[in-house]
């Protein structure tokens, strides 16, 4: 069973609590949700599970995670870890500040023990290697779990708000290999205003894999809006907000609501020093600057293919849950189906017509190759014979327009149909929620 980014994500709400649990042991990382069996665990300064989803109820060791929560530092302690972790004050505080030194935690030495002992056990369950498919880990996490991953060749590795990472390059705890390998199999997901890494010394920066960013401040896993292997680009879209991978037509409509609705400080207006705020090209720029450049405008096809992709997701998903959930997720995948019956239409109108328009062509060129052979042979004609030739290659004697108009109105007409089909789904979806909401109004007078 493959995990998307979404799904670990919520993983990582389960740490805390899977870290006190034995190898065999499992549970659902929420209710009505997906259910893992525990691997390996640790309960220390270093706190990780490695899990494995576990799919018609055996569990797919070949899809195990490792999962790291972030140290508990001075700068930004996590609640009630002091309590958790039973070490003491000096230690937790001494992980912080090597972290912040040469930007690699002790934790390495640990967690290098916890991805050995994993490897070994699941090579003991039937994995080839012991291969250890994903790992995901937090802040001062970060660091040592990318540099692992690479050593124990983990083939998808999501962290996030890696602390320390370009001190960590620049001490030299990274080899040019290990960093190619880390750009090929590692994303990290990051606020754009580094709240906490903001202060690692190198203002949050991180200089090695895919680093996705989001408007915004937070050192919290779960502040990030994901869908599928990347941000929910809807929910930024709605909320004018700003994420990494966003395409052009994206980044402009926002960057026009951006200076339409920015507030001048008179106090400073007088000096020019806030006047591009009212404009979109100054927020495009920074888009470019700050979150990367633009992603290429999908084809219908790519949007197409993505769908059907999440609809296989979602009907996964309705499998094993139930409550809000489900209905949250049958919303869901009708407006996905909705869309899909729609592109699908769309493009099968267009590929009617690109394949009239290759045909004619060809005809067209058919019939000049033919006109320019008729003039070679006109010595041995006469006028009259030539032009009786040349009257018949003609494009209307050889076309049928009135086929080829047919054609496209048929496809035409077939999209209209899809179109007022997907509006019906979508108002189904509607209906969802609104049958959602009144039951739970009933519910609450009851």
């Amino acid at each position: 069973m493959e995990l998307t980014h979404e799904d670990i994500q919520k993983l990582h709400k389960k740490v805390r609590e899977w870290k006190k649990l034995e190898q065999g042991d499992s549970d659902f990382v929420e209710t009505g949700g997906q259910e893992y069996e525990i691997i390996n665990s640790e309960n220390s300064v270093t706190e990780a599970v490695a899990v494995a989803p576990i799919v018609g109820g055996k569990a797919d060791y070949s899809k195990t995670i490792v999962l790291t929560a972030g140290t508990q530092n001075k700068v930004n302690p996590l609640k009630n870890s002091f309590e958790e972790i039973g070490n003491t004050l000096g230690s937790v505080e001494g992980a912080a500040d090597a972290a912040y030194v040469s930007g690699l935690s002790p934790q390495y030495a640990k967690m290098d023990e916890f991805f050995a002992e994993t490897q070994k056990r699941l090579e003991d369950k039937g994995v080839k290697g012991g291969q250890i498919w994903y790992s995901s880990a937090h802040s001062q996490a970060g660091v040592p779990n990318a540099k692992l991953s690479v050593k124990y060749r983990v083939k998808e590795i999501v962290n996030y708000y890696d602390w320390g990472a370009k001190k960590a390059v620049d001490s030299g705890h990274f080899t040019k290999s290990e960093l190619n390998y880390l750009e090929k199999h590692a994303i990290i997901y990051s606020d754009s205003g580094k709240q906490i890494t903001g202060i690692d010394g190198n203002g949050g920066a991180i200089p090695y894999g895919q680093v996705r960013l989001y408007e915004g401040k937070s050192h919290n896993i779960q502040t990030p809006y994901l869908k599928g292997n990347n941000y929910d680009f809807d929910k930024y879209i709605k909320k004018n907000k700003f994420v990494s991978g966003m395409t052009e037509k994206q980044v402009r409509k926002i960057a026009e609501y951006k200076a339409k609705t920015y507030k001048v400080n008179v106090a400073i207006a007088n000096y020019g020093l806030e006047m591009e705020k009212v404009t979109p090209e100054y927020y495009v720029r920074e888009y470019l600057k700050e979150y990367g450049d633009f992603a290429p405008e999908p084809s219908k096809q790519d949007l197409i293919a993505i769908n059907r992709e999440y609809i296989d997701e979602l009907h996964a998903s309705l499998r094993t849950s139930s409550g809000d959930k489900t209905i949250s997720l049958r919303e869901e995948l009708v407006r996905t189906s909705a869309q899909t019956a729609q592109l699908q239409a769309e493009v099968y109108e267009q590929e009617i017509k690109d394949k009239l328009a290759s045909a004619k062509s060809k005809v067209e060129a058919h019939i000049s190759e033919l006109r320019n052979a008729s003039f070679t042979l006109a010595h041995n004609l006469s006028s009259g014979e030539v032009e009786d030739l040349l009257s018949e290659l003609t494009l209307s004697k050889a076309w049928n327009g009135g086929t080829e108009a047919s054609t496209l109105a048929s496809a035409s007409a077939y999209t209209t149909k899809m179109t007022e089909i997907a509006g019906n789904l979508n108002k189904a979806a509607d209906n969802i929620v609104a049958i959602d909401q009144k039951g739970a109004q009933i519910f609450e007078k009851s």
